[in-house]
């Protein structure tokens, strides 16, 4: 009953500010159950590291912080349900929502925490006319997808130069339409052909397929098991077959089928940043404490200290405030200003090749 009444005479603005204060919450939208729940849960964990170095030091502007995360299953109906339920909140209401990792349905989630002033930090990469979405209060902190392509072609036009590829989906294959795009820019659309998994009884009629059309670079989307099981396949039917998916469209049961046949596998990923210089000295910090941040950990990690400094700065935690902030193009963070873009898509974070290896992700240098 004490805690209502007092709730209420806050509300009007009579008892002092230190009576009324709580936490300041901040929500992570990341799948926590599924397929992609290590990734969720990797930028969940970094958050949390940044929340609990941030209450040690007495909080931002003297305010304790309260992680919350919730799992939106990758599901569009269920991320902008859980952006409605966040954006009506009273006592639950984030100041900060870093995420979606899932971003379908981007468009939609962006524009109810604008309106909701929920202040938006977006880890993980958009395509490239969700990244130019502009609102206030949105922060993205690395670019755009296309640039996955950019970059693969780059590495195939060093390495691969002149073998055919095979581009193997679920679903519309929208996503690969950055890649047909890099490879008409230079005269190489014959190479290419695509496939859908709907199309064919099996992995292994798929894999056939592929093979007796010469096609020996192979770029995956879709389900982790069936992309599994195509490499298990094409393997055992070219050896030299090289494939190329995305480090967060594989799960769990990927390597349950594909772990003795991923000596051909990259992975395409954002950069861990930790040969990053503006980032080396904060990586050494929590060494020392004993605390690693790796894959999308440093990336939750980054976007809540990100958002406490630009709240020091303006020495506000109101959201207007930080939004005038970030437009005014004055904001670094103490890692430079290199390390997110603000919706500059001229200036994206270029992709990594990566192995696994004996349980952990190694960086290629192709």
């Amino acid at each position: 009953m004490l805690k209502q009444i007092v709730k209420i005479i806050c509300l009007w603005g009579l008892l002092w500010p230190v009576l009324c204060r709580a936490e300041v919450n901040i929500a992570v939208i990341a799948p926590k159950s599924g397929e992609y729940q290590r990734w969720g849960n990797e930028l969940i964990l970094g958050a949390h590291i940044a929340v609990e170095e941030l209450n040690h030091a007495g909080g931002v502007l003297g305010q304790k912080l309260k992680l919350m995360s919730v799992d939106d299953a990758c599901s569009d109906n269920l991320a902008v349900s859980t952006a409605e339920m966040l954006s009506v909140g009273f006592e639950n209401k984030p100041s900060l929502v870093v995420g979606p990792y899932c971003s379908n349905a981007f468009e939609a989630i962006s524009k109810i925490y604008s309106k909701a002033k929920i202040f938006q930090i977006v880890p993980i990469t958009l395509n490239y006319r969700d990244a130019n979405i502009d609102h206030n209060g949105m922060i993205k902190m690395v670019g755009f997808k296309e640039q996955a392509s950019r970059d693969f072609f780059k590495v195939y036009n060093k390495h691969y130069a002149g073998r055919k590829v095979a581009l193997v989906f679920a679903g519309s294959g929208g996503g690969f339409s950055a890649v047909r795009d890099e490879f008409r820019k230079y005269g190489k659309s014959s190479l290419l052909k695509q496939y859908n998994f709907k199309n064919y009884a099996d992995t292994k009629d798929l894999a056939r397929t592929i093979n007796n059309a010469g096609e020996d670079v192979v770029v995956a989307m879709g389900h982790p098991k069936k992309i599994a099981k195509l490499i298990r396949d094409m393997a055992e039917l070219n050896k030299q077959t090289v494939f190329f998916t995305s480090k967060y469209a594989v799960g769990d049961s990927f390597f349950e089928y594909a772990d003795e046949y991923l000596d051909k596998v990259y992975f395409v990923a954002l950069p861990s940043f930790e040969e990053n210089p503006g980032f080396a000295e904060t990586l050494v910090k929590l060494r020392l404490r004993g605390i690693e941040l790796e894959g999308l950990n440093v990336y939750g990690y980054a976007a809540v200290k990100m958002w406490a400094e630009l709240a020091e700065e303006a020495a506000t935690l109101e959201y207007d405030a930080l939004s005038a902030e970030i437009r005014n193009g004055d904001f670094k963070t103490s890692w430079g200003k290199t390390f997110y873009n603000n919706g500059n898509v001229k200036e994206p974070v270029h992709y990594e090749f990566y192995q696994y290896r004996a349980g952990e992700y190694v960086r290629v240098n192709f």
